[in-house]
C-alpha cells in the first residue's frame, strides 16, 4: 500500500450532533489496487452505526472494511506502528459484501475500505454509512 497519510486520502470529517440521524456516505468508491478509501466522522454522544458495502465492479476477490478510532487508522491499515483498536463487528477481511449495525461510543471514527485482494485493477464498491442516535 502507498505511504500516504489518511488525512491526505479522500476523507471527509463530519460531526454528528446529538440526536441527529445522518446519512454520512451513500456513494460508489473506486479504490485503486492496493490502496484505501476512507471517511471520518465524530459523534459527541454514543450512536448506532450502520454500514452496508456491496460490490459494483472488479471487487469479486474481496476487499477489507474496518471501522477504527481515527487516531488508530494508520496503524490499523499497516501504515504505521501503533495500537489498533478496531470495532470487531466492523472488521471484514476479504469480503465481497458487508452489512452490520452496532452501537458505537462517542468519538472520532474512520471507516475505510482497502482494495487488498485485487493487485491489478481498481475495485468499485458501493458504501452506505448511516449514523443514528441511541
Amino acid at each position: 500500500m502507498k505511504k500516504a497519510a489518511f488525512g491526505l486520502l479522500a476523507c471527509a470529517l463530519w460531526t454528528v450532533p446529538a440526536l441527529a440521524d445522518q446519512d454520512m456516505v451513500n456513494a460508489d468508491w473506486v479504490i485503486p489496487a492496493g490502496d484505501i478509501r476512507s471517511t471520518s466522522f465524530s459523534m459527541s454522544v454514543p450512536g448506532v452505526v450502520h454500514v452496508d458495502m456491496t460490490p459494483v465492479k472488479d471487487a469479486g476477490k474481496g476487499v477489507t472494511l474496518r471501522l477504527v478510532p481515527s487516531d488508530d487508522a494508520d496503524a490499523c491499515a499497516g501504515r504505521a506502528q501503533g495500537q489498533c483498536r478496531s470495532r470487531p463487528g466492523f472488521d471484514a477481511f476479504k469480503v465481497g459484501s458487508f452489512s452490520h449495525v452496532e452501537s458505537v461510543p462517542a468519538g472520532t471514527w474512520t471507516l475505510y475500505v482497502a482494495n487488498t485482494e485485487n493487485i491489478l485493477k481498481s475495485a468499485t464498491v458501493h458504501v452506505h454509512l448511516v449514523v443514528t442516535s441511541n
